[in-house]
């Protein structure tokens, strides 16, 4: 069957294990139009090569390249917007199962019309989520909007960190959530600059909250909350959106002792019943409806 478009792939360089190439998409109706999608893209060669096989990708300037023996593959479309225009995220993984808690590789911010993304749904027999629902991207639109059980705010890194851990152990339990550090519980911008002159570099601060998180919970979060610098006129903001998990998430205190926090309206509670910490497990493995129909609920 011909199909009006494809991915195509600019190939640079590439070895026994991994291809680096421009990508491109390419439609072949009404007329040949290329449309660069993303460059300097590096994949894995089974994953490349499992592109090629399923005819939804073509090779341009080869460069020796030859598939290699087909292995077996899954693809997951990571939705970031919906409209006329869908953005995703292109994921790779060995199995289905393992696709959104064990992601080899991602393709970031791939942009495409809505019926072509769905055509490359079908054609790969790719599985596709809202990852990002409930993403607030802007402080300003956040301190319009409020404390919810989606918002939360901060004051900074430093002075706020069991606050921090509870908040996102919280969200990755119960539902999406965005939070702010450098805005008040009024919901003022006061900023982070302070902190960002005490480790002298953005880049370094931005991995001290990453290494925080890492270290203060477990087990390992996934996926990771996405952490931006975002600067409001003279002011920066750390946005952290952390996803709902499908494990049960804990928070380390001051002693390395474990906790369970869960969203409730506005606030982030610690749960400490164990039937409830239970029940928080089951819904995270099976599902709500599934664990209610077993009767576990």
């Amino acid at each position: 069957m011909r199909h009006s478009c494809t991915f195509l792939a600019d190939v640079k360089k590439l070895d026994e294990s991994t291809v680096f190439f421009d990508f491109y998409h390419l439609s072949k109706l009404p007329k040949l139009n290329r449309e660069l999608l993303k460059t300097a893209v590096l994949l894995p060669r089974h994953y490349f090569d499992y592109l090629y096989f399923n005819g939804v990708l073509e090779v341009e300037n080869e460069n020796g390249y030859h598939p290699l023996q087909p292995q077996s593959a899954a693809v997951g479309m990571n939705i970031r917007s919906l409209g006329s225009t869908v953005i995703f995220d292109m994921c790779f993984s060995p199995q289905t199962y393992k696709l959104w808690q064990h992601t080899d590789v991602v393709i970031h911010d791939i942009s495409l019309p809505a019926d072509t993304f769905e055509e490359y749904v079908y054609r790969l027999g790719a599985i596709s989520r809202f990852r990002y629902l409930g993403r607030v991207d802007d402080p300003v639109m956040a301190t319009q909007l409020g404390e919810s059980d989606r918002i939360e705010f901060k004051q900074d890194f430093l002075l706020s960190k069991s606050g921090i851990i509870k908040t996102i152990v919280a969200f990755a339990n119960s539902n999406n959530g965005n939070l702010f550090l450098g805005i008040s519980d009024e919901g003022e911008i006061i900023g982070v600059n302070h902190e960002l002159e005490h480790y002298g570099d953005p880049d370094k601060y931005v991995l001290a909250i990453t290494q925080y998180i890492q270290d203060k919970t477990v087990p390992f979060l996934t996926p990771f909350p996405k952490i931006t610098l975002n600067k409001v006129q003279d002011k920066y903001v750390v946005s952290i959106f952390v996803e709902v998990g499908s494990e049960l998430f804990c928070g380390l205190d001051k002693n390395n002792e474990k906790f369970v926090a869960i969203r409730t309206n506005n606030r982030s509670v610690v749960v400490k019943d164990p039937h409830q910490i239970s029940e928080i497990y089951v819904k995270r493995k099976l599902g709500s409806e599934i664990s209610r129909r077993l009767g576990l609920l």
